[in-house]
């Protein structure tokens, strides 16, 4: 009895038990299912939630970027109700983007490795894009009615300097806004992936530059303008018509000049005269040791007119243009400014064509090949005749300018493009207006700074008129910011693109055994200079990819390696150069050099920021 009846009674509570554990199983396994359903149900309505919250800050940034255009716009057309009306809506709908990538939840999200990083990108350009309308927009639209175009040059032409000093301060704290804006922008990282989120980035970077850019230098103009312009007392300045088919370091040969009068803002040019006004020589002045070294011994800039920019670094001219003018008159001019055929242009696609005495009509297509290329062969017998026409057609566009401009915003606009291309240059005797506008693109310096530099300069070396034919092409690159020291090329390419013609010797040049060279017409022969980084050394350097010996020099603690180069009609002819650098941060420069056509620059360049 005992062992069987034990056994089964055991037996009995065993399966008590075992169903027990397995109802227990059950129950448990219910719970981790409805568990896992919860997480999975709650996962999905954060997935659900995260895309709705991204596809409405996609579309708030989309609005508030496209309402901050609309104000840019309205600003730069005079319009400041719209302007106002846009940019409230730009930091409504800035704003609202941002809130909704403030939460804890998608800052969670942002934070998940790969996943995650194009919302927080998302987030970035929401901050820069709130940034941008609450600190750089809503106070520049505030000085906007002060700054329109329209009302800021009176009846009479004067300029308003009043109002450009009032509106400065409001100007420089939205400028320096925008600086810090832009600078967060650039960092914004490639999102992994989500093509829309890379577009948005790339958009604002291109938009956050490019108005960073027109409000620090609306901020310079606020700033130096009341004072040039006459706001402090009568000011003087010497300005010359660069020919750009003899070329110079600072674009060409001074054609002709004028002395240009600004008092209490209003402006006026007298003295326009051709360059057979100016004497040979002048007194030398001292423009130190690098100066004399490299250019006064083969140039005597300081002394020749002819050869007075021959540097490209436009301080240099504007001091020699200030003593040659109170050598010649006892002036003392309290500047310089240097423009040419192409600012010209852009001037006349404005302000409209001008007609000379015999009916012919001058306009911004027809006036760079008629100043430099036409005007030699028309008169080339003549050449005082020549002069005496071109001193006409600058007369007439200086006179159509002083006159009623339709929309001055658009002039403006001319003269920014001309400046920014190099074919407008300011320089100024008072030395703290200057530290302001040298480093500017309208400055046209050589900076004394140590960032990574290149610029390829011609210098017209045959005394002839065919460098309205040459083009250039500019190619600067560098390997990665590893080491103290690192690699760079540089490639200029120089076409000659004259026609194969007779040419008057005037226009070819050849005129003396120094500049004499063989070549059918047309064939020219340029000084082409490299003004190289500081402390960089060439390793090597090739001609069409010959080794090449080149003379050395030295400007503002920049090397530079000089050689004469003949091109026939129609050849292009391609210089390299091999130089070892100091890797340091900043950004890459190459500035182009102004001339008839335009010149396509690439700069290639690691950021060693």
């Amino acid at each position: 009895m005992s062992y069987d009846n034990d056994y089964s009674h055991g037996e009995r509570r065993s399966s008590r038990r075992s169903t027990r554990h397995r109802r227990a199983e059950k129950k448990n396994g219910g719970r981790i299912l409805l568990g896992f359903g919860l997480l999975v149900g709650v996962a999905l309505g954060l997935g659900a939630w995260l895309a709705y919250t991204a596809d409405a800050a996609y579309t708030y940034l989309g609005q508030a970027r496209d309402h901050a255009q609309a104000a840019k716009t309205a600003l730069l057309e005079g319009d400041a109700q719209q302007a106002e009306t846009s940019v409230d809506d730009a930091v409504r709908t800035s704003t609202q983007a941002k809130d909704a990538t403030d939460s804890l939840i998608w800052k969670a999200a942002a934070a998940i490795p790969y996943v995650g990083q194009p919302l927080d990108v998302v987030s970035q350009i929401a901050d820069v894009v709130n940034g941008l309308s609450a600190d750089v927009l809503t106070p520049s639209v505030e000085v906007g009615a002060t700054l329109d175009p329209s009302r800021l040059r009176g009846p009479d032409g004067a300029i308003d300097i009043v109002a450009l000093r009032t509106a400065s301060p409001a100007l420089s704290q939205a400028a320096a806004a925008a600086n810090v804006l832009d600078a967060q922008s650039q960092a914004i990282e490639e999102p992994t992936f989500l093509a829309r989120v890379g577009d948005a980035r790339t958009q604002l970077q291109d938009q956050t530059h490019e108005l960073t850019t027109l409000l620090t230098n609306t901020d310079i103009a606020a700033e130096v303008l009341p004072a040039m312009l006459g706001a402090d007392g009568p000011r003087n300045y010497f300005m010359a018509f660069q020919t750009l088919s003899e070329s110079r370091g600072t674009g060409g040969l001074t054609g002709g000049f004028g002395i240009v009068r600004a008092v209490d803002g209003k402006v006026a040019v007298d003295s326009l005269a051709s360059n057979a006004e100016l004497r040979i020589p002048y007194d030398p002045i001292d423009l130190g040791p690098d100066f004399f070294d490299t250019y006064e011994g083969r140039f005597q800039p300081t002394r020749n007119w002819q050869n007075s920019n021959v540097s490209p670094h436009f301080p240099y001219a504007g001091r020699i243009w200030q003593s040659m003018w109170e050598q010649e008159t006892g002036e003392r001019v309290d500047g310089a400014l240097a423009t040419d055929p192409v600012a010209l242009g852009y001037i006349l696609d404005v302000v409209g064509p001008i007609t000379m005495a015999d009916g012919e009509v001058i306009d911004g297509s027809n006036v760079v090949r008629i100043t430099q290329s036409d005007a030699y062969f028309r008169f080339e017998d003549d050449n005082t005749a020549r002069k005496a026409y071109l001193q006409d057609i600058a007369a007439r566009v200086v006179a159509k300018m002083q006159g009623n401009i339709g929309s001055p915003s658009a002039l403006l606009e001319a003269l920014g493009k001309a400046a920014s291309e190099g074919h407008i240059s300011v320089w100024s005797a008072d030395p703290a207006l200057q530290a302001i506008l040298g480093p500017t693109k309208i400055g046209h310096e050589v900076p004394d700074s140590p960032e990574p530099y290149a610029a390829v300069v011609v210098n017209n070396g045959a005394g002839g008129k065919l460098d309205y034919y040459l083009q250039r092409k500019v190619t600067y690159s560098a390997q990665s910011c590893d080491g103290p020291t690192r690699t760079t090329r540089v490639v200029a390419e120089i076409t000659n693109n004259a026609p194969l013609q007779d040419y008057t010797t005037y226009i070819a040049g050849r005129q003396n055994d120094s500049t004499r060279y063989d070549g059918p017409p047309g064939t020219n022969r340029s000084v082409v200079a490299l003004y190289a980084t500081q402390g960089a050394t060439l390793t090597n350097a090739t001609i069409d990819g010959t080794p090449l010996f080149l003379l050395t020099a030295a400007e503002r603690g920049h090397p530079v390696f000089y050689v004469p180069v003949v091109i026939e009609p129609g050849q292009t002819t391609t210089i390299e150069y091999n130089l070892v650098e100091p890797t340091v941060a900043g950004e890459a420069q190459a500035p182009v050099q102004p001339q008839s056509a335009p010149a396509p620059t690439e700069v290639d360049f690691p950021d060693c920021n």
